[in-house]
């Protein structure tokens, strides 16, 4: 597995994306109307997603509250809360499924729900599908597979300031969550420090 996607908290998303627009990537917005996610894809190497709150509006996290239980809402009304900036990661699998994945991290107490039909239509029309294993403490990263039937990246693709791809994460996170994304990703861009509290200290670019 491979660091796949790296989430970015944001409070306002039409601002956000017109500042990160500014700082010379480019961004589409998750869905043609009433998103609450936009990404920035490379060419290469995890993507970023902008978030605004958590994902969903209020409404649609209390209906995943009662549909999914509330373990699973509190994950995304968690990250709604956080202030902006770098907030969690994803942790994504080239295809197939997550049933060995999921199965091994129930063993040892990371618990979380298991999509295993997900999809969404982006802006642009594109019909994503995939796996994903939400973990319910977002402090842990969340695991997906990449998307079938259509790949959303570009090829060969430089954003206007210049930048191609993202060289490295920095990630902070208590010793449990450390060991066991060691033993399940193999990816270079990927910094594990093991402290108490949880947090992505850096995220660098390569030109």
């Amino acid at each position: 597995m491979r660091l796949g996607h790296v989430i970015y908290a944001v409070k306002d998303l039409d601002k956000a994306v017109k500042e990160w627009t500014q700082r010379g990537f480019t961004v589409e917005y998750g869905k043609m109307c009433k998103s609450h996610n936009a990404y920035i894809y490379f060419c290469e190497g995890p993507y970023i997603e902008l978030v605004e709150g958590g994902g969903f509006s209020k409404f649609q996290r209390k209906l995943v509250s009662l549909r999914y239980g509330k373990a699973l809402a509190q994950r995304f009304n968690d990250l709604a809360e956080l202030p902006e900036g770098w907030a969690c990661l994803c942790i994504e699998k080239d295809a197939g499924n997550l049933d060995g994945e999921v199965d091994y991290l129930r063993s040892i107490g990371i618990d979380g729900m298991y999509v295993k039909k997900g999809n969404r239509t982006d802006s642009k029309n594109r019909n994503l599908k995939y796996k994903c294993y939400y973990t319910y403490d977002y402090n842990m990263p969340f695991f997906m597979t990449y998307f079938e039937g259509a790949d959303p990246k570009p090829i060969d693709y430089m954003h206007p300031n210049g930048i191609r791809s993202i060289s490295k994460v920095v990630f902070h996170t208590t010793k449990k969550y450390a060991n066991t994304l060691r033993g399940l990703v193999r990816d270079d861009r990927l910094e594990l420090i093991e402290t108490f509290n949880t947090k992505i200290e850096n995220v660098e670019f390569k030109r």
